[in-house]
């Protein structure tokens, strides 16, 4: 809640058009909460309240609550690509009419979740928490930080180097000033060292760790470099700030792809 608040505040948004959100596996301390009661009750009757407050859509409807918004509302599960097709949702709704629309991403960290993850080799860096909003609109103006250029997503695909190819010849500019990687697959990382070479390539999941929707966080942070015009991130060197390459590829077989460009690009 604090960072949808803080995101349409700095919009000076009172009311948005559409609240969109992406989450992999919701609210998990609720989720746990009530599988306990199952298991503590033993059969017997349970109150529906854990369950409605486990459920993915939670956070989205708290937001729509505390705000008295009427407006769509709609949260995308789709594992490691929720905030991707969540951006898409809201850059469809966009091309279809004005307005402004309250996207976001949560995603928790409970103890249970630990040993899972190490199961599918999900380890590799800390587990974490992590919410990331933002309110995006058709028409630039005084406010505007960034401009999404376009958003993609894949699945079980061939090869991952035909993928990020298509993608950037949808692209009217193919310079690429920096790139955001999440870094868990060290010969995906190679991969894009290969094709985008002498480029800053940054692991934006060493800076907040792993969490089914931390490329939410790679948006906020490409915004925050372009916007700030940063120098140095976690050790790497940006030379230009037009445009950043957001590369997901946190579970296998499975692609995110976010082009976002400086406003005065």
């Amino acid at each position: 809640m604090p960072a949808s608040n803080l995101a349409l505040k700095e919009a000076g948004i009172e009311q948005p058009d559409a609240i969109i959100t992406g989450t992999g596996l919701g609210c998990l301390y609720d989720t746990e909460k009530f599988l306990n009661n199952v298991i503590t009750i033993e059969g017997g009757l349970l109150p529906p309240t854990s369950f409605i407050q486990s459920t993915h859509n939670t956070i989205a409807g708290q937001i729509s609550l505390v705000l008295g918004n009427h407006q769509y509302n709609m949260t995308h599960t789709q594992n490691s690509l929720s905030f991707e097709h969540a951006l898409l949702d809201t850059m469809l709704m966009l091309d279809e009419k004005n307005g402004n629309i309250l996207i976001g991403s949560a995603d928790e960290d409970i103890e249970a979740l630990h040993p899972i993850a190490a199961h599918f080799k999900l380890n590799s860096l800390p587990l974490t928490s992590g919410a990331s909003f933002f309110v995006l609109s058709k028409n630039k103006n005084e406010k505007t930080l960034a401009v999404i250029e376009a958003c993609h997503t894949s699945a079980f695909y061939s090869s991952l180097e035909n993928e990020i190819k298509d993608f950037m010849s949808t692209s009217t500019d193919k310079q690429i000033d920096f790139i955001l990687n999440d870094g868990r697959n060290t010969d995906i990382t190679r991969l894009i060292y290969t094709l985008f070479p002498d480029k800053c390539v940054i692991n934006y999941s060493e800076i907040c760790g792993l969490y089914a929707t931390n490329s939410a966080f790679a948006m906020h942070l490409a915004t925050d470099i372009i916007c700030n015009k940063t120098k140095q991130v976690y050790g790497k060197t940006i030379a230009n700030h037009k445009r950043a390459l957001i590369i997901n590829t946190l579970l296998p077989d499975r692609a995110g792809f976010i082009m976002i460009k400086s406003n005065e690009a």
